[in-house]
Formats: structure tokens, sequence, C-alpha cells
């Protein structure tokens, strides 16, 4: 058993702020003057920057780039030398093209000699490709409760299964979803045979439970340690304090991990098997090589094409503001001073000092897009300033996790097994409370990309819990379309052209009398069409060809005609009888595809049980 300190403690604050303060607010940005940087409220927009947004003449949508934010006229104007540099910058412009544009080559990643534009556009990625460490797919609630069991949750012993589990995202908003009259017990596997992932998990949960801070501080905190790559030196000096968290953990027996109030946290780990995360937090690099790693990968000259690519398709305002994340590594609001962030984040590089992300990675990716926008504005934050949006929802989100598990009774174990081993030491009863049949909810990830899905149907089929028809396995697939090629659909039809070109925000005849194949917004084009592509009957080919539905009724199962947790794929109703086309406006195509980054191929099914 770990000591247990005591709770709120304010010796140690761990806030974005100045000082150490937790943010309620959007900070005034004004970092000029000489005694000390302004820390009132930003309450003023950029009037400079209220650049409009329209891509194409014909359509009457416009956004401002309002990102920063000032507490008064007098500490904007002070401001103004400092900020115009990105105010004035080239990406403001509504007419901006990348690189490969305006020096009239190919880009880097459209490949010569091929059948197609679709076929010679590549995305690769640069980087580590191990980590894993931040979700690629906007968090999913998988209680549900409202379409499920709805108001007799309250009342219901719960237990859920995360068989690969990637970051925290999925269990924060599916322990959200609880209500707060619940009145039973919420009992949950955590598990990943990452160690890297796992040890982040675990670090990143003791923070956020531990009840040596206020849970706004440590909702803070947690944010940090999860997406920024420097922190503060407090918040350093807390996280060094994870060393004795993992050194204490029982070589022999589950280790109970103190948290604040009613919530259990239990590690059936060891500090062997976390053994690279003690490396990376006793690692000696300086905050000066972290962030020329950093750098190396995430602001790559190599990579200037790619990069180009996905800003040709923000909001000038957004691509301020990736820009901004880009440069600095640290998630926070636009205006926000971060020059106290000036020690390295050793849980997201390697013991050596390697930046463990790829330049693809996001935090954005991992949220819906939608209920971050509106969150942050509602709090101040202009939507220009996606990045101080998610600073704000996903603190809020994680605030709300630890409270439930204050006031609640919930109980996470983490543990690091090969999902394939876990339901076998469950049937064996090595992994107590949980046992055959007692799943409301099996989340598999996308382990049916690697493991056959009548594996998965078999090994997990036997610990769905029958008593509850709302019990559900949820799978899905990322990759299947690399094992059943599948190509944009460019429609035939004129009217179908313009209307998902008008969807995209592009003019496709300004495109076309351009720069032909290499045209900023063909590519596009081209691409998007992707989320508007019909591959129903290719899927249900691809799962015929696995005997999904054959093994199923096997194992007293079957695929779920309507959903209840999550979309067959981005940008339908959950009620979609099928997988089809997405019908959507404007801003849901770029909310969810291209600042939210939403795969348009990955599918969901959901397995039942029958009756």
């Amino acid at each position: 058993m770990i000591s247990r300190a005591p709770e709120n403690d304010t010796a140690l604050r761990v806030g974005s702020g100045l000082n150490g303060q937790a943010l309620s607010r959007p900070l005034c940005g004004n970092t000029s003057t000489s005694d000390a940087r302004c820390q009132k409220i930003g309450i003023l927009t950029c009037s400079k920057v209220c650049v409009p947004f329209c891509p194409s003449p014909n359509l009457t949508i416009f956004h401002f780039t309002h990102s920063a934010r000032y507490c008064s006229k007098e500490c904007q104007t002070m401001h103004w030398k400092t900020h115009r540099i990105a105010c004035k910058g080239p990406y403001t412009s509504p007419s901006w093209l990348p690189a490969w544009a305006t020096e009239k080559r190919n880009p880097a990643f459209m490949e010569t000699n091929t059948g197609g534009l679709s076929d010679g556009l590549t995305h690769d990625s640069f980087g580590l490709p191990f980590a894993y460490l931040w979700g690629n797919l906007p968090a999913v609630d998988c209680l549900h409760l409202s379409e499920n069991e709805r108001v007799s949750a309250s009342r219901m012993d719960l237990k859920l299964c995360f068989a690969a589990s990637g970051d925290i995202r999925n269990l924060v908003k599916s322990v959200n979803g609880l209500p707060a009259d619940y009145e039973g017990k919420c009992d949950i596997v955590f598990n990943d045979l990452n160690p890297l992932v796992v040890g982040h998990n675990l670090v990143v949960l003791w923070a956020l439970l531990n009840s040596e801070l206020a849970i706004d501080d440590a909702a803070e905190l947690a944010l940090h340690l999860m997406y920024s790559s420097c922190l503060t030196p407090n918040m350093a000096a807390f996280l060094s304090k994870s060393i004795d968290l993992i050194t204490g953990l029982s070589p022999s027996k589950e280790t109970a991990i103190p948290v604040r109030g009613r919530g259990e946290l239990h590690a059936r780990l060891t500090s062997d098997e976390l053994g690279v995360t003690l490396d990376m937090l006793r690692s000696r690099y300086g905050v000066r090589a972290a962030s020329y790693a950093y750098s190396k990968i995430m602001c790559s000259r190599e990579r200037q094409d790619y990069t180009d690519r996905h800003l040709f398709a923000l909001e000038p305002g957004h691509r301020l503001a990736f820009t901004r994340y880009r440069k600095s590594g640290i998630l926070a609001p636009y205006s926000l001073d971060t020059s106290h962030f000036e020690e390295p984040n050793r849980l997201l590089y390697s013991p050596g000092g390697d930046w463990l992300m790829r330049d693809s990675d996001s935090p954005l990716t991992g949220w819906d897009l939608a209920l971050v926008l509106a969150y942050g504005q509602n709090h101040g934050v202009d939507r220009a300033d996606v990045y101080g949006c998610l600073f704000f929802y996903v603190k809020n989100e994680l605030a709300k996790f630890a409270t439930k598990l204050r006031d609640l009774k919930i109980s996470i174990t983490l543990t690091r097994l090969d999902a394939q081993t876990v339901p076998d030491i469950i049937r064996r009863g090595e992994l107590p409370p949980f046992s055959l049949g007692c799943f409301d909810r099996i989340e598999t990830s996308n382990i049916a990309d690697y493991i056959p899905v009548p594996n998965i149907l078999r090994d997990w089929s036997p610990l769905l819990n029958r008593h509850n028809k709302f019990a559900v396995l949820l799978v899905y697939f990322m990759n299947w379309q690399m094992r059943k090629r599948v190509m944009p659909n460019v429609p035939r039809e004129k009217n179908l052209t313009e209307k998902y070109a008008s969807i995209m925000g592009l003019d496709l005849r300004r495109a076309l009398l351009g720069q032909g194949p290499t045209s900023p917004s063909l590519i596009r084009f081209v691409e998007g069409m992707s989320v508007f592509t019909d591959d129903y009957e290719a899927f249900q080919s691809f799962l015929k060809g696995h005997e999904v539905d054959k093994v199923a009724a096997g194992c007293n199962l079957r695929l779920r005609i309507i959903h209840r947790i999550h979309p067959k794929r981005a940008g339908v109703p959950l009620a979609a009888l099928r997988q089809s086309v997405p019908d959507i406006s404007k801003s849901e195509f770029y909310n969810t595809f291209v600042i939210g980054g939403s795969e348009s191929t990955t599918r969901f099914v959901e397995f039942e049980a029958c009756k």
C-alpha cells in the first residue's frame, strides 16, 4: 500500500498560470510589461486579425481569427508589436497557398507514375511508430445510458472492460456518463499490452486522483501530462514523485493506490513491467535537448508539404492556432505565456530523450470537436483558439471524472496483459471481482485489425453479461480497407460533385482552372471524397469473408442492426440502419473530418446477446 498524502495540500501549485494557479478563463495575452506579466482575464479579442474565411466566393460562411485575448485596450496596444508578427503573418490570409503551389512543383506526398490522383496521395507518418500515447478517434462513452439502461442504471452494479485501452479518454467519457445519483458499484478493467501506454495511464490517473491536489489543479496537471511537451517546474517536481509510485508496486500482488473519496484505483502491475517508464522518469536530458528532439519530428522541414496540406484545409485562425501549438508543444489557450514551462514532460520522451509521438498525432483527434468548440465558446474562448477550447474542455472532463471517483463507488484495475489472454485469466478467477458473464460493456478497440474477428467473438462472448439486454461487445476496424481495396468514388453526376465540393468549402472550377492535378483544392476534394464513399457492400463482404455472422451465432451473439453506443461510421446518426453516406453540413464536415481528423474509413460494429 502506498502512503496516502493529505488532501488539498496547497504547498505545491501545479496549474498553468505563472504562479501555478489553475485557469478558469483565458488570461490576458500581454507579455510586454517589464515588471510582471499581466495576469488578468482576457476579455477583448484582437480586431486586427478579424480575417474573413471564405474559401469560395459562392459561400457565405465567415469565421474570424480572434485567437489573442486582452484584459484592456492598453494591454492590447502594448502587446501589438509582438502580436503583429503572427497577426500579420501569411497564415491569416484566406488566399494563403502551400509552398508546392507557389513553387509550382509536385508535393512530396504525391507519388508519380500511379494509376490516378487518388492512388498517388500518401499519408505517411514521421516519427517513432510504437508509442500510441494519444488516441486518434473521438472519445467514446461506452455506457451511453440514454440509449441503453437509462434511469435504471442508477441502482445497477456495472462492470466494464477496456481490452486494449490506449489512453484514458474512453475511460473518462464512460465514467462521466454515470448519473450523479448512481448508487451501484462500477468495476472496470483497464488493460493494455504496451508498457509505454500502461505506464503513462498509471501516472496520469495517479496525478488526477491524488488527494494531495485540489481537483482543479489535478485536472490541469493531468492534461499537461497527457498532451504537453514541457511542464512548469512545479508540475515536473510532482511528476518526479511518481517514481516512488512505480517502485512501490507490489511484485506479487495487486497494489491499491490511494485516491480521494470513495473511488478505488488498483494496479495489477510490477515495477519491472514498467521499467521503461521508470527510465523515462529518471532521465537527465534538459529542456533544450528535449525541444530539439520535439522540433526534429513535429517541425521537420522535410515534412513541409504534409503540414501545408493540412494547413490549407484549415480556417486562418486555426492555422494560427495549429502553428502555435506545433512550435510550443504546450496545450494551452493561445494568449497564455508559456515561457515558464521550462521542464521536459518526461512521459512523452524516451529515456534517451527522443520525442515519442509522430508528426501526424494530435490531441484534437481524440475528442469530439463540435463539443470542444461549443464548450470553449461558452467559457470565454473564441472558436479560432481551438487548442484553448480543447484545454478547457479536456480539463472539465478530467475534473468531472475525478469528482465521480471521489463521490461514487467506482473501482478501476489497471493491467498489462495481451488482450487474447485476458478472458482465460478471468475464467480462472485470477482477476477478481471479474468472472464469466460479468461484463456489461466490453470495448476491444481495434484489436480486430490484428486478431481475427472470430477469435475475438469466441474469446470474449462468454464474459458478456447475458442478464443485461443492453450488454455489448464493441469492435471497430481501422485498417479493413487495406485487406479489401476500396477507392474513393468521385461522383459522375455534376450535382453531387458540386454538392460535396460545397460541403468541403471548395470551388472546383477555380481549382481545375488553376494548377491541374497539383491544385491544393483538387487534392482536398479527392481526399475528402472518402467521406462520401458508399462502401457498405464492401464492408459487408469483408465481414462475410470472416464468417462473422456464422461465428457470432455460434457464440449466441448477433450484430446490432441499430447501434446504441457508437455510429457505424463517422458522420452518420447513431440510429442509422446501414453505413450510409454521411449527410452533413459544411460545419459538421469541417469539425469532424478536417480539424477533428476523424478517419472516414473506420467502421464500428456492436454485438449483443441473442434473446
